[in-house]
Formats: C-alpha cells, structure tokens, sequence
C-alpha cells in the first residue's frame, strides 16, 4: 500500500512538473530594445513646439535666427499644467523642442546668447528645459527632447566659442544629456542633415554614454550608428498605412525598426491661435497611427503665456474618454464569454487562450514551436452588436503575424468580415473607420480570431471585442 501511494505521488510530481517545464517560445528576431519597448507602451505621445515662433506667430512654422530674445515673455509658464493636460488627454509623455530650426534653445546653456538666458522672462534665469523634465519625473511621465540639427542662427551669427558647427551642436547636446536626467527620446529634425557633414558617429557615442536608454528619432543620418534603438520617418505627416512591417533589412540585417508619425492638431506646429482639431479627426489620426502599431508624436502648441489653452485641455479630454469607452466595452470580458483555442502551447495555462482576455499585456496566449497558425474563439453567450476589434501581438518575442481573418458566427455560420497582414503592437479594426471604412460587423453569438500564418508559433497578448458605439464617436 506504502509502494503504491509512493507510486502514485511520484507520478503526480512527475505530471506537474511537466507541466511547469513547458518552455517559454524563443525570441524571433530582430525583437524591440527596453527603450524602443518604452516608446511602444507609450501610445501616444504629445509634441510641443514652443521657443520663440511662439512669439513669432504665422502660418509658416519656421524661424530664421534673428528673431529678438527680448519677446520670449511666457509669464505663465507652468510645466505641471502641460503634464496635467497631457494626462487628460491620456498621452503618457511629452517630447519639446528644445531647439528649433530659428537656433533659439530652451535652456540655460553655454554655447550661445541666443537663449532664455536672454530674455526677460524670469530675469534671463528661467529653463524651460530643467522645469519640464522635472515635472515629467515628478508625474512619471515619458520625457523627449526634439534637438534640431538645423541652426539658422548659427548660420547668419556664427559663434564667439566654435569656429565648427558640429562642435556647437555636440556641445548642446551633451549639455542635454548631462543636465535633465532620464531623456526617454530624441528626436532630430534633419532633412538637411547630410548637407551639413556633422561627425553623427560621435553624436551617437556620446548619447549611448549618457542616455542609454533613450530611443532616436531621425531621417537615417544616425540610424547605422544607433541600430538597436532607433525609430523611423514614415514619409509624410500624419496618419500611416495599415500591415506596418518592425522587421526592417538595414545594410544586410533585419533590425526592429518602427516609423513614428507626427501629426498637428492644431492649424501649424507652433500656437497660432488655432483651435484643436475635431474629434472627429483626432480619433482618424488615432486609429490610423495608434491603430496600426506605431506610437505618432501628436502636436498641442502652448500658447505666449506658456500654457496649453483651456479648450484645447476640454477637447483632448473627450479624445481620451473615447478611448476610454473602447478599452471598457469589451464584450470578451462579459461573465457570459467564453474563450477556446483549438490547441495551445503544451496546454498549459500559461500560455491558454485565456491570456488574450485577462487585461494584462504581459500574459499571451501561444501554439507550440512548429504550428504557426491558430483559431481564437470567443463565444459571447448571445447575440450582440459589434462595433470593431483591438489585436495585440506580444512583440517583446517579435512579430510574427503575417496574415489573419476575423470571423463572426451568424446564424450558425461562420462569415468572414476582415482580413488583415499584420498586427504588431496593436491593431485596432472599428467599423466604419480607417482600414474598416466599409465594414459594417454582423450581429453575432461568437468571434474568432484566425492566424491564418504566421513566421514563428504565434503570441497573442490581447483579443478584445467591443461592443457596438452607436456612431462610434
């Protein structure tokens, strides 16, 4: 009797122990950094153009070098009040320009007259720069500096203390980098970078010395010496088309490489005392960027007194209550929901289909190494109206997706209503809106996810159906 309960107990040890040793898939390479990760949970993140175009108000945005320090006057500057406002909107960070094309920098630095230290606005002693990073630290808060490599001050003034230009821009920069703390992202704006012939190699070292967790943004001057961090120009403005590829061949090897669209929410880059744009739109420039899998920069011009305005906080405000309502209409979660796999990695509940429904976006579901399809289904317990999806790939392993379908069960039947390539870090599919234009969902008792293919064992973090908005706005 004492043998066989041993037996047995070893049997049962043995059984659970399989079922703990089932291994974690292999990365699939090229996977994000933790600092290209950062930028991906991020989401969105607002950009704020403010220097002395400020003051310069047009409708052209750029500046040209010989605009006077002595109008620099933001009296009611306060850094917490573009946090609070970023937060109402529900960017988690802010990326300034610390020096635009006009040359003018925003902090107390060294290397030129032609800054704040100029200026009347607290007696020549105020830093926009330290005041900021220090409220995005405070408020925990992604914190960027946009660093343009175009000077048309230095062009026209030259300097007292450098004879190069590039020696001048490197000295700014270290002074950024050095100063302010954490710096999340920097991003250079640099279409005439190439004709200036800077040593973009010694930029590159002296960051990864001092921010080594930062991500770059550029056009490609920097981007091979800054490989496993670096984020990319989409090519125009605005919004980005569906199916983004990470996976980018860059002098022979494949390397994680997403685009970061900007976008203007407001009549130019600078304040102009132009309204924010409808809801409308921010929800398309949303759907469109976010939606796709990338994370855009989302411009909110402070205005001269040094703050976003009042009805510019009101409207980002009803933007991100919107997005509140799609993340919490989420049918998938209901207590009648239901969700199957038609098989799952070592069917251990790790790695079950219930990962893609517990809110949290380090748990995914996922197949076994050498099945590189799978069918997600959630049965819904009755029949509802559907509005749209949002698809997570758990992305710190890769991106693997390369072909998915969305079903709905009507009637019985399963009716395809949405096909897609790929899904990234997010993907969301609304009817009516962006890639799903011309979709109008069923009403349906189940959904089901479909990876029709896939480059490796497929990781899904996240599989939400949301419910039916009216007009989705």
């Amino acid at each position: 009797m004492l043998k066989l309960f041993v037996l047995i107990l070893v049997c049962f040890t043995g059984l659970t122990g399989c079922e703990k040793s089932v291994t974690p898939p292999e990365p699939f390479y090229p996977v994000p950094n933790a600092a290209q990760l950062n930028w991906h949970k991020a989401e969105y993140i607002m950009f704020a153009h403010f220097g002395m175009k400020t003051f310069y108000p047009s409708d052209d945005h750029m500046g040209y070098g010989e605009e006077d320090p002595g109008k620099f006057k933001p009296v009611g500057f306060d850094a917490r009040q573009w946090v609070k406002a970023a937060k109402a909107g529900g960017f988690k960070g802010i990326v300034i320009t610390a020096k635009h094309h006009d040359g003018f920098c925003n902090w107390q630095t060294e290397t030129t007259d032609h800054c704040v230290k100029s200026s009347p606005w607290k007696d020549g002693k105020g830093d926009i720069i330290k005041e900021l990073s220090e409220a995005c630290r405070e408020s925990g808060v992604y914190f960027g500096i946009y660093v343009s490599i175009i000077d048309k001050h230095f062009e026209h003034a030259g300097s007292d203390k450098y004879t190069e230009y590039g020696e001048y821009y490197l000295a700014q920069l270290k002074e950024l980098s050095t100063r302010y703390g954490t710096i999340d992202e920097y991003w250079f704006d640099g279409y005439q970078a190439d004709e200036l012939k800077m040593d973009y190699k010694k930029i590159a070292e002296m960051i990864k010395e001092n921010q080594p967790n930062a991500v770059i943004y550029d056009s490609g001057t920097m981007v091979k010496y800054l490989l496993d961090r670096s984020i990319a120009w989409p090519g125009a403005h605005g919004g980005i088309t569906p199916d983004q590829n990470y996976r980018v061949e860059i002098d022979g090897e494949k390397r994680w490489y997403p685009a970061e669209p900007s976008i203007i929410l407001q009549g130019n880059w600078f304040h102009n005392n132009t309204p924010v744009v409808s809801l409308e739109r921010m929800q398309n420039y949303y759907l469109t960027s976010v939606g796709y899998g990338v994370t855009p920069l989302m411009n909110l011009a402070p205005n001269t007194d040094g703050l976003i305005d009042e009805g510019t906080v009101e409207e980002i405000s009803k933007f991100k209550a919107w997005i509140d309502r799609l993340n919490e209409n989420d049918l998938a979660r209901s207590e009648k929901a239901k969700v199957t796999a038609d098989s799952f990695r070592g069917g251990v509940k790790e790695y079950s289909p219930q990962m893609v429904v517990d809110g949290d976006y380090e748990t995914y579901f996922a197949t076994d190494d050498n099945v590189t399809s799978a069918v997600l289904e959630v049965s819904l317990g009755e029949t509802q109206e559907i509005g749209g999806f949002i698809i997570q790939e758990f992305i710190e392993q890769g991106q693997r997706v390369e072909g998915y379908t969305i079903e709905c069960r009507v009637n019985g039947k399963w009716e395809e209503v949405f096909s897609g390539r790929k899904i990234g870090f997010k993907r969301i599919v609304l009817e009516g809106r962006a890639s799903a234009a011309d979709v109008e969902f069923p009403a349906t008792d189940a959904v089901r996810l479909k990876i029709n293919n896939a480059l490796a064992c497929p990781l899904i973090s996240t599989f939400q159906v949301i419910g039916k908005m009216g007009n989705g706005k």
